[in-house]
């Protein structure tokens, strides 16, 4: 290929789906590739994205884009109405968390076919490879291209952010079971702490039917202390007091792992004319992991950010500005958040008092990245960093 492209995308995943829609529905070129065969698999990602006005009360600034207020039916595998979060003593507060559980393939597929149809041309089954400020492409599709702007939405592992020369990032790994016929409350998503069963992170049941569930663990490697992540989902599955009663005799029909950023915002995530977004940047909610309304808001403000620098209107050094003004409040917040509670996931005792303390209000507040009044000896500055009193 040998094509004038303004404008790289490096990954198909909701961030790099919606960067490309975005900036070629401004009326740039813009040239998506990712290495995968096809775009939504494998499935790294148990699926759960709260309601659209859930998602504004998470990150109140932002400019939500359609796709996650219309989301299609077919992407959509089941809705729940509860989150429900267990204390290591197996004790339950829950409060109201309308949400959606997608179909990752289907909705990453229905992404991808929006830049399409905005006017993006999409390559899979190709690499990309930064040398000198140009793109080599390999696999699929092959040659070299010189774009004006690169955008990596390329995951955890990012190639771009490393041309950007950033530290790797903290991760958390993560592994799950699709199970079926399993006792479940289908209304509720469930979050289970305990440093027994998920050490320095949760484990989860996800309802994806009446009686099907995704159930997943997911952990910083900094916790495992040599345990090994199947060993860990399968002793929630059979040990845990109560999710196991729930499982107990359920089948699996698919098990899927992956990695997830676990410390917040990368060091740089525009340097000349790179830009990262989602997994890449580290837009991941270090209270939750969730990650999708992230990305998909990143990618919306990198497209914009690469449309409006190619046409003159505004610098691409603006897009770090951005991203704060819209959720960088809520990233920051949310990783000094975790590390105030880090202590307490080393230990079961300690995370039973911190629950005992919490109500389901404060509780939520916690997962939106929101400060409880429990923290309130603290005061946090519009960036999220911890002020003295």
């Amino acid at each position: 290929m040998k094509e004038d492209i303004a404008v790289v995308v490096v990954g198909a995943g909701p961030a790099g789906s919606s960067a490309s829609e975005t900036a070629a529905a401004l009326g740039v070129s813009v040239l998506m590739v990712d290495r995968k065969n096809e775009i939504g698999t494998p499935v790294q990602c148990g699926g759960f994205l709260p309601d659209a006005p859930e998602l504004q009360e998470l990150m109140p600034d932002a400019h939500l884009p359609e796709t996650l207020s219309k989301i299609p039916e077919h992407c959509i595998l089941h809705r729940t109405r509860w989150q429900r979060v267990y204390s290591p003593s197996g004790n339950a507060k829950q409060f109201a968390v309308a949400g959606r559980v997608l179909d990752r393939r289907a909705f990453d597929r229905h992404l991808a076919a929006r830049a399409a149809r905005a006017g993006a041309k999409i390559l899979p089954g190709t690499r990309a490879k930064i040398i000198d400020g140009s793109i080599e492409l390999t696999g699929r599709f092959r040659g070299l291209i010189r774009p004006q702007v690169i955008i990596g939405a390329d995951g955890p592992h990012s190639m771009v952010s490393r041309a950007m020369n950033n530290p790797p990032q903290e991760l958390g790994i993560c592994m799950e079971y699709e199970m079926t016929d399993v006792k479940i409350d289908p209304d509720s998503v469930e979050m289970y702490f305990s440093a027994k069963f998920a050490p320095g992170g949760y484990a989860w049941i996800i309802p994806v039917g009446q009686d099907s569930a995704n159930v997943g663990v997911g952990v910083r490697a900094s916790y495992l202390s040599g345990q090994s992540i199947p060993d860990l989902l399968d002793r929630f599955a059979r040990e845990h007091p109560v999710a196991s009663e729930k499982l107990a005799g359920g089948e699996t029909l698919a098990v899927m792992r992956g990695t997830v950023p676990a410390g917040g915002s990368v060091q740089s995530i525009q340097k000349e004319n790179m830009l990262l977004a989602g997994d890449a940047a580290g837009h991941v909610m270090a209270t939750s992991g969730g990650g999708i309304p992230l990305a998909i808001v990143a990618g919306r403000i990198a497209g914009e950010a690469a449309a409006g620098h190619l046409q003159g209107k505004t610098p691409i050094a603006d897009y770090s500005s951005r991203i704060r003004d819209e959720f960088g409040t809520q990233l920051a917040r949310s990783v000094q958040m975790r590390k105030m509670v880090d202590m307490a996931m080393k230990s079961d005792r300690l995370m039973n008092s911190l629950f005992a303390a919490l109500g389901p209000a404060q509780i939520k507040s916690v997962m939106r990245a929101q400060i409880p009044e429990i923290f309130a000896s603290r005061a946090w500055s519009k960036d999220g960093s911890d002020q003295p009193d």
